[in-house]
């Protein structure tokens, strides 16, 4: 089994390959027309990729939450199910599958570099509020890495806008079939504020967790610490564009920077610092 999981990885790697070069095609060369194809490839790949973790988990007896295999396997499953969601809603930002998809495919890539050695559980991780904590990280980064796709297309819509003179209404060309530059600010500010509240769960999840396995909530330990950090720069975003006026180009350029935070604390910690949490991931 553990062979066939690895199979339906790997094609769901190849396909996710595929869905990202069709999209940056598409925001390339200004063609719309094969998008669809780039979403198909997406979603196919989708259905290998739940393969793949199902087997796994059959095998192990446990969740995707052990090993940096799993984890980083785990956030790339999140953020293609919520892109393909999000999208299948408002088709108008479909395109932003030029940011998703490749992110998520080199989460996969990466993901590959490490171990596939099955670990068994530890009598500490077997709770509800670690399987809650890290679910609702992961949705945070889903929902924040599709903010970010919108916030590219609104970079590069209002650039072409300039570029025009005006945003056209009735324009049909490829930006403009894009929704429009309000819509999208809004957009951004939505899956940010979704991304905030799945990390303030997230966070009070985990300290339950942490007192149930070592007696206290919060220890201040790196990847702790780190999910802070990211809490409070979400929060300042939201800040300035609720209470201080920031939006448009500034608050999109603002979120786009602010991922490489959120990517950090979630996936980059265990490199640089070693802790409580690093602990489990160290395969």
């Amino acid at each position: 089994m553990g062979q066939i999981d690895w199979i339906m990885y790997l094609t769901a790697t190849t396909l996710y390959a595929i869905s990202s070069i069709l999209y940056i095609y598409c925001l390339v060369f200004k063609k719309d027309e094969k998008l669809n194809l780039a979403v198909s490839a997406a979603l196919v790949g989708l259905l290998f990729h739940s393969v793949s973790i199902a087997l796994r988990w059959i095998e192990t007896g446990h969740g995707p939450y052990i090993s940096m295999f799993e984890v980083l396997s785990k956030f790339a499953w999140f953020s293609v199910v919520i892109f393909l969601l999000v999208q299948q809603k408002i088709e108008k930002i479909k395109i932003a599958g030029f940011i998703v998809m490749p992110v998520s495919l080199l989460i996969m890539g990466v993901g590959s570099t490490y171990s596939r050695d099955i670990q068994m559980i530890p009598a500490s991780l077997q709770s509800y509020w670690l399987i809650a904590h890290v679910g609702f990280a992961s949705l945070a980064f889903g929902s924040i890495l599709v903010a970010v796709g919108v916030a590219a297309l609104y970079i590069l819509k209002e650039r072409h806008s300039n570029n025009a003179g005006t945003e056209i209404e009735n324009d049909d060309s490829f930006y403009n079939k894009l929704p429009r530059l309000k819509v999208m600010d809004e957009l951004i500010y939505r899956f940010v504020a979704f991304g905030l509240l799945f990390l303030t769960i997230m966070i009070g999840a985990g300290a339950i967790w942490a007192n149930q396995t070592w007696g206290r909530y919060w220890g201040w330990d790196p990847i702790e610490t780190w999910s802070l950090i990211t809490w409070l720069t979400y929060g300042i975003c939201l800040h300035l564009r609720l209470n201080v006026g920031w939006s448009g180009r500034r608050i999109a350029w603002l979120i786009i920077f602010s991922i490489f935070i959120l990517a950090f604390s979630f996936l980059g910690v265990g490199y640089v610092y070693s802790g409580l949490h690093t602990s489990y991931l160290t395969s």
